[in-house]
């Protein structure tokens, strides 16, 4: 759009020009100059109208943004006083005081808290621990939950739910116990906690808006990345963590007992295993024997077969020969019997004994 009007006026200049060319043929020369100037000058009044018109926009979106910040300011102002205007035009309460009441609540929600708790010493579970200030108000069997005062990203968390060993007030020394037996884990996290501890009286609530409101960097630094998504969600499901630990402790105590009787089985089962194994190794090896006789009868079955056949063709040739010999045998018997008669017959003409017809 910048480049368009430029064009345009510029394809007017010089139809104007040649439109002078043209009519200087019919006109005074001072005339067609005349014009010529004349339409210069309109083009300068429009080029010079168009500027004031932008400028008087601009000053005019200025003096709207300058009013509508003065009346944001004042808005503002009346909030810092803790007034407020609602759309019938009544006085509401002000942010601050809300904010001040939300604080009263997370306060009172919160209860009491004690920061930058140095750790002395942890042995067999027991931590001594030295408060800031010697008036504390614990008593003996208090129960306090313990947080790591080191940042997330740095291995600081949730240590567990303790309960007071001993206190003494105007001392600023006590020992706590676990409330719940600490899993092997708990225990080496506990044993390698350094310090400051934050102890809280009642177990903090969760509150969705806490996490949701703060950017990504502000989130990064309190949060492990695998709960930025979680917990940068303001719908999402709240928990009762106290309830939710508690819980917890019995279903670890559940499965534990599951996994002792689950061990126990996986012994049985790796003894009958171990049986097993031997009594495979045992026929495996029997099976190895076996193998090797059945190769020596198949040797000696093939051996038995082709003293077989060799009997069978034996056998078939002795037949063979004395079917040969049998035929041979009527043949020289059947001989002798022509024979027997030809000499019966010359025997009966020589003693002239007459012959007898054979039947």
């Amino acid at each position: 759009m910048d480049l368009i009007l430029p064009i345009v006026l510029g394809a007017l200049v010089l139809a104007s020009f040649f439109i002078a060319y043209m009519s200087s043929k019919t006109w005074q020369v001072y005339q067609a100059v005349l014009v010529v100037f004349i339409f210069l000058g309109t083009v300068a009044f429009f080029i010079l109208g168009a500027r004031t018109l932008a400028t008087h926009k601009s000053w005019g979106e200025l003096v709207r943004r300058t009013e509508q910040e003065i009346q944001t300011n004042e808005q503002q102002i009346l909030e810092l006083r803790g007034r407020e205007q609602n759309a019938q035009g009544q006085s509401v309460q002000g942010v601050i005081p809300q904010l001040k009441q939300t604080l009263e609540i997370l306060v009172s929600n919160r209860g009491g808290v004690m920061y930058d708790v140095a750790v002395d010493n942890i042995k067999d579970g027991v931590a001594q621990l030295t408060l800031k200030a010697p008036e504390h108000g614990l008593v003996p069997n208090s129960v306090l939950f313990a947080f790591d005062g080191t940042p997330a990203a740095e291995s600081g968390r949730y240590l567990g739910e303790f309960k007071v060993v001993t206190a003494t007030e105007g001392n600023a020394s006590v020992q706590i116990a676990p409330n719940l037996p600490l899993t092997e884990s708990q225990s080496a996290r506990l044993a390698a906690a350094k310090g400051p501890l934050t102890l809280y009286a009642t177990m903090p609530i969760d509150n969705p808006a806490m996490f949701a409101e703060l950017d990504d960097a502000a989130r990064q630094t309190l949060l492990p990345k695998e709960s930025l998504a979680e917990f940068g969600n303001r719908e999402r499901k709240l928990r009762d963590y106290q309830l939710f630990f508690h819980d917890n402790y019995v279903q670890t105590s559940l499965i534990t007992d599951a996994i002792s009787k689950l061990n126990s089985n996986i012994e049985r089962t790796n003894a009958a295993a171990e049986e097993t194994r031997r009594e495979i190794a045992y026929r495996e090896g029997e099976k190895t024997s076996l193998a090797a006789d059945l190769e020596k009868f198949r040797l000696e079955v093939q051996a038995i077969a082709n003293y077989q056949k060799s009997l069978d063709d034996l056998f078939a040739k002795v037949r063979q020969s004395l079917r040969s010999t049998y035929a041979e045998n009527r043949k020289l018997a059947t001989a002798l019997t022509v024979a027997q008669l030809k000499a019966a017959e010359a025997i009966n003409a020589r003693t002239d004994i007459p012959s007898v017809a054979t039947p």
